[in-house]
């Protein structure tokens, strides 16, 4: 067998990423536990990150002769010693035998722990991934010491694609023992969408607007094939799906107070619901905006990156919302998602309980659906939520103990709200 040429290799070795080594399946496992890190495991893959990331500045200064003894002082600040550095130089040994090992063939890929990986090799995985534009790095440098560069991995749009599926698929793995479906239901009635339904016209049950100019045709020209003189017998009505379109919002509270497991729970919401929506409910509309004193929509890559901060203004959220709503059609819903009572308003003359009441109020009147999710169960902020059921007129309230079981109350509250809209 002929030799595989040099020049051959060495594209073949600059083709090669870390999907094609350890396969899809790991990546994107990979990707989604980095993303559901608990805090402890978040801020020992972060401190590891830095670690090396000194390290190996150290070592090439030392190559370069360049920011040597600063370098040291930051290393003896972080509690970097000796030992660590070896520790570091075995791990980079141990990884690079690894992936030698997976593309001879010695070790299969999928006989591999993701959690490991993360665990033994947060700086080698990290580095794999920003090549693939999974994530990417920002530098930035610490107040105390300017020259030291820190780095902060963040999730890119790819990866909250990415994300969003795992999240969609987990949460009807979740609600499989719910027959929970997400199939469209054909119906015959009055809609926007044609059907394979075809009928003889009858002019008290059909409009002209059903006619089906080429099967029409198709009737006239076997029967009359030399005039083609159309007739009322000819006359063929397509019956069109019954569709009702949905116009949403789901409004994640992005104030300090949901930080942690709070507010991983409402990315993994609104992720699952803009997931839906894109494959199953293409007619639908979302937008996901994010609140605390400021509401402000999120386009694709940005949810994954969001950071919770600030004060907690709920009347200027749904007035927000109901001004995207009124320029869209279809039945309108928002999904309210919060930890707490409203610790701000917009309007000098209202307290922030007056301010959401208000808003709530006008929702109604403009037959927006108002779905509230309280992770709270404490007695003033249920007194607060019941009243603004009340006054909106068209709203429900629900308590979700654990916030990672609100990507399945969303999606089954949305699913079943599609249901009973077409019935």
């Amino acid at each position: 067998m002929k030799p595989e040429c040099e020049l051959c290799k060495e594209d073949k070795k600059e083709k090669e990423t870390f999907s094609s080594i350890f396969g899809e399946g790991l990546t994107e496992e990979i990707v989604y536990k980095l993303f559901n890190l608990d805090l402890i495991s978040r801020e020992r893959y972060f401190r590891n990150l830095q670690v090396d990331n000194l390290i190996k500045s150290y070592l090439e200064s030392l190559e370069n002769k360049n920011m040597e003894y600063q370098l040291e002082r930051y290393m003896r600040w972080l509690g970097i010693d000796e030992e660590k550095i070896k520790e570091y130089l075995r791990v980079k040994d141990a990884w690079e035998k690894l992936v030698e090992k997976i593309k001879n063939g010695e070790i299969n890929p999928s006989n591999l722990s993701a959690e490991e990986l993360i665990e033994n090799f947060p700086s080698q995985i990290t580095e794999e991934l920003v090549k693939e534009e999974l994530l990417s790095l920002k530098v930035y440098s610490y107040r105390l010491y300017p020259h030291l560069l820190m780095v902060q991995p963040e999730f890119t749009e790819k990866s909250e694609k990415l994300i969003a599926k795992k999240v969609l698929e987990e949460a009807f793995i979740n609600l499989k023992n719910k027959s929970i479906g997400i199939h469209e239901i054909d119906e015959t009635g009055f809609g926007v969408s044609p059907s394979h339904i075809l009928y003889e016209f009858d002019e008290f049950q059909h409009t002209y607007d059903m006619l089906d100019i080429q099967e029409t045709l198709i009737s006239t020209a076997i029967r009359d094939p030399v005039n083609l003189e159309i007739s009322r017998e000819d006359l063929k009505a397509r019956i069109p799906i019954h569709k009702t379109k949905s116009s949403n919002v789901i409004l994640i509270d992005s104030s300090y107070s949901m930080r942690g497991i709070k507010f991983r729970g409402g990315i993994m919401a609104a992720l699952a619901l803009k997931e839906l929506l894109q494959t199953e409910y293409k007619e639908d509309k979302l937008f996901i905006v994010a609140y605390n004193h400021k509401p402000q929509i999120l386009e694709s890559g940005e949810i994954i990156k969001l950071k919770p901060y600030g004060y907690t203004d709920i009347g200027l959220a749904l007035e927000f919302s109901m001004k995207l709503l009124s320029k869209e059609d279809g039945n309108k819903n928002i999904f309210l998602i919060t930890d707490g009572e409203p610790t701000a308003t917009h309007r000098r003359n209202q307290t922030p309980e007056e301010s959401a009441f208000r808003a709530a109020y006008a929702a109604g009147k403009m037959d927006v659906s108002l779905n509230i999710i309280m992770l709270d169960y404490r007695p003033e902020l249920r007194f607060i939520c019941e009243k603004m059921v009340r006054l909106n007129g068209n709203a429900t309230l629900t308590h979700v103990k654990n916030p990672l079981n609100l990507k399945e109350f969303v999606v089954k509250s949305f699913v079943d709200r599609k249901r009973k809209a077409r019935l």
